[in-house]
């Protein structure tokens, strides 16, 4: 598309945009929703409920687990009333025979106002955009070693998808089909060989591997974990009383240490000029322009220039240049034209 056609369409798109940005902002409902168990229905016990279901999205889009310590964060968590969007209340069948249902309540928090809240405090956000994390874990539980996989029936792989989800983690587990059974073994993981286990990572495209290795001692159970990707290579252990525990514990670190990279913390504003190419349709333009105002650190874009099948647009940041990079570089929308310094901000439109 010529550069007058695509100035010629540019008032086209600002109509599709608004529907575009709708579509973004659902993608984040489930950071800013959480569910809590409630007492009752009465203001105290609705209360009680709703800093619980806070406290929850606050770590979720923190990426903080200790955020309830901090003292700044508490003052979100006195009121939690006027963050909230709406809740309501749902009972559930009661586990024991003759129990009576138990009642939880669901919120959903408003994300504008959060968000504010959080800037005003000088707390981190973690936005919308984060590392697919593939998780090979390996268990042996004193008499029986085994992989847990996307299939396994049994309570580990359930306790790492639920603590993914408080977290807001994309999270998966390889299939460990006959393909990924010649490419690693347990022995592998086991003896931290992670050679095997990176190349049989491949064919997940994840952006963020995890390698977790747990097992029973005397006082409990230990776990040592393994976090490759997002730049640089981690490793940590934990204790816990359960295996469950030991899991929970290790993907609250690797969420600790993802958001550390990815979480941006606001400062003064500034701009800054990204140039795109490969955008020759409306749709192209669209989904760019959608992709950089979705961005955390991002709080206006517009069009600077347009030449040909180039883009160059204007960007009103709250928050350091280098974080918008690494998030710019975490989605799968734009790739850099090359390596060198001169094109840290030259992109291309990914197809």
């Amino acid at each position: 598309m010529s550069g007058l056609r695509l100035r010629q369409v540019l008032i086209c798109c600002l109509c599709l945009l608004v529907l575009d940005q709708s579509a973004l902002a659902a993608r984040l409902d489930n950071l800013f929703q959480a569910d809590a168990p409630a007492s009752g229905r009465d203001p105290a016990a609705r209360q009680a409920a709703l800093k619980q279901a806070l406290a929850t999205v606050l770590v979720r889009i923190t990426g903080d687990a200790t955020l309830a310590n901090n003292g700044q964060a508490r003052t979100l968590l006195r009121e939690p009333g006027r963050f909230v969007a709406q809740y309501r209340f749902n009972e559930t069948p009661a586990r024991k025979p003759g129990a009576a249902p138990e009642l939880h309540l669901w919120a959903q928090f408003d994300e504008v106002a959060l968000t504010r809240a959080l800037r005003d405090l000088g707390l981190p956000y973690w936005g919308r955009d984060r590392p697919d994390v593939l998780v090979w874990l390996a268990v042996d539980d004193g008499g029986k070693r085994f992989l847990v996989s996307d299939t396994s029936r049994n309570s580990l792989a359930d306790t790492l998808h639920d603590a993914a989800q408080q977290s807001g983690l994309p999270v998966s587990l390889p299939l460990l089909d006959l393909q990924d059974q010649r490419a690693v073994s347990f022995s592998d993981l086991w003896g931290g060989f992670l050679g095997p286990v990176q190349k049989a990572s491949e064919r997940y495209r994840p952006q963020v591997v995890l390698v977790g290795r747990v097992d029973r001692s005397r006082s409990g159970w230990n776990g040592q974990w393994t976090l490759l990707g997002a730049g640089a290579s981690h490793n940590w252990t934990v204790h816990g009383v359960s295996a469950e525990d030991t899991v929970q514990k290790g993907l609250s670190e690797s969420t600790s240490l993802l958001a550390s990279r990815y979480a941006v913390v606001a400062s003064d504003q500034g701009s800054r000029q990204v140039s795109v190419q490969g955008i020759d349709r409306l749709e192209d333009f669209a989904r760019v322009q959608g992709y950089l105002s979705s961005l955390s650190p991002v709080e206006q874009v517009q069009v600077a220039m347009v030449k040909g099948d180039e883009v160059q647009f204007s960007l009103q940041l709250s928050t350091s240049e280098q974080s918008l990079v690494r998030l710019i570089r975490l989605g799968h929308v734009l790739e850099p034209l090359s390596t060198g310094a001169d094109a840290l901000w030259q992109f291309r439109l990914i197809r």
